[in-house]
């Protein structure tokens, strides 16, 4: 034991003495202690020994844990930084190869094709039919798009192959979009929203917005996307393009086509360009309004005067799927208005010339559908009936023809984009060249 801590025993004990145990001895030279009580202080002693001991144990255990951890959370920090480095390169290589193969592994391969039959009374057309539609999209990089078209179609004895789009585009951001090639007909609701086989209701298409009075593509540039506006929206177009070419020679394309235009220009005859547009407003998203336009020079090569021409198309959409009908409305409608300056058609033509005329055009059309799809029949939910108004009024034109229609149809969904219709259509004219023909039409198409 060391000497401080003796001392230190002797003057406990010699202070405990003094406080005077009744059996202890005390006296100027020397104390005395019972040895019982002496051991119990020596083992006091002891276990404060080794207290102390278990204090600088602990003490110098805690330093040792501290190191460790300041030495594993300096690895830690370090294999971080190595895992964030990885994980960047991983992302630079990912990024070099996307650049390496632009579109490989963003290809689509989409479409749809149709088969039909109608047949016509009064000894018009009877006979069946089929199309196929299919449709490239190949996204080059998130902003740069490609989309193709092309439409395969029985013709006489032969199938027909025609480029229906080709248009690549550029997303310059949310609301605006860059396109060039050909093009749907950005101010033609129907053929932009309604035209493809699965879409379209009835199984032929309206008057005068489809082979009539607005051209179904354009060849050129465009530029399009959309804005909110509060709980509103808009939809927006321009677009520039050939102009579509005057039918002015009757000798050529026969006295009743004169003064209409042909839309398929696609060589530019004239070196004429169309200008044209159209706006979307949308209050809810279930129903839209819009209106579009297209101005463009058309005049015949060789004429002293300058003719133009101007259309205007307004359509309306509405689209409901309604708890309280049990099932989904739909709504469509279009009108257009064609107007070519006055023309003095073949003043030396053969076919009794010349010809001048107020070269006026409208029609349109009005369709409703109703699908009771929340019905639990299965059967009765699957049935759409259908019922479409158009008109085509040229009476006044060499064609010499207003023609109105009332169609009644009925459609089968086999599947989402699967559908058998069955229609019957009432074919009124009205003019010298009338040629009317009620129609039973049958279609089975199908998206994909």
């Amino acid at each position: 034991m060391k000497p401080t801590k003796l001392i230190l025993a002797v003057c406990l004990l010699a202070t405990a003495a003094a406080i005077a145990a009744p059996d202890a001895v005390v006296n100027s030279d020397v104390i005395t202690i019972p040895r019982e009580q002496y051991l119990k202080m020596l083992k006091v002693i002891e276990d404060h020994d080794k207290l102390v001991q278990e204090v600088k144990e602990i003490q110098a255990f805690k330093a040792r844990f501290e190191e460790s951890q300041k030495t594993a959370k300096s690895r830690q920090t370090e294999t971080d930084q190595a895992l964030d480095e990885l994980d960047k390169h991983l992302k630079d290589v990912k990024q070099m190869a996307k650049d390496s193969f632009p579109g490989s592994t963003k290809t689509l391969l989409t479409g749809y094709g149709s088969a039909g039959f109608i047949a016509q009374d009064r000894g018009g057309t009877r006979q069946f039919g089929a199309t196929f539609n299919p449709i490239f999209l190949w996204k080059l990089s998130d902003r740069l798009i490609f989309e193709g078209e092309l439409e395969a179609e029985l013709e006489g004895h032969d199938t027909s192959l025609a480029l229906e789009l080709a248009q690549i585009s550029y997303i310059v951001n949310d609301y605006m979009t860059v396109g060039a090639g050909k093009f749907l007909n950005p101010m033609n609701y129907f053929v932009e929203r309604q035209h493809m086989a699965w879409v379209n209701k009835l199984p032929d298409k309206p008057l005068a917005v489809y082979d009539g009075l607005l051209a179904e593509t354009e060849v050129g540039f465009q530029l399009r996307g959309g804005v909110p506006v509060g709980s509103t929206k808009f939809g927006y177009s321009l677009y520039v393009a050939n102009a579509p070419e005057l039918r002015f020679d009757a000798s050529n394309v026969g006295a009743s086509d004169l003064g209409t235009l042909e839309f398929n220009n696609f060589d530019n005859v004239g070196r004429h360009v169309a200008v044209g547009g159209h706006i979307g407003f949308l209050p809810i998203p279930e129903f839209e309004v819009g209106y579009g336009f297209q101005v463009s020079e058309v005049t015949p090569p060789g004429a002293s005067e300058s003719v133009n021409s101007l259309l205007h198309s307004a359509d309306l959409s509405y689209v409901r799927d309604s708890a309280r009908l049990q099932g989904t409305l739909n709504l469509k409608a279009q009108w257009i208005w064609s107007h070519v300056d006055g023309y003095t058609y073949d003043p030396d033509s053969a076919a009794g010339g010349p010809f001048a005329f107020n070269n006026n055009r409208n029609g349109g059309y009005a369709q409703i559908a109703y699908r009771p799809s929340k019905l639990e029949n299965a059967c009765l939910k699957n049935l759409e009936p259908v019922f479409r108004y158009d008109l085509l009024k040229q009476a006044r034109t060499p064609t010499g023809t207003d023609e109105h229609r009332y169609t009644i149809g009925l459609n089968y969904w086999l599947g989402p984009t699967t559908v058998a219709k069955v229609a019957y259509e009432f074919d009124h004219q009205n003019g010298p060249n009338a040629d009317r023909h009620n129609a039973v039409l049958l279609q089975l198409a199908t998206g994909f």
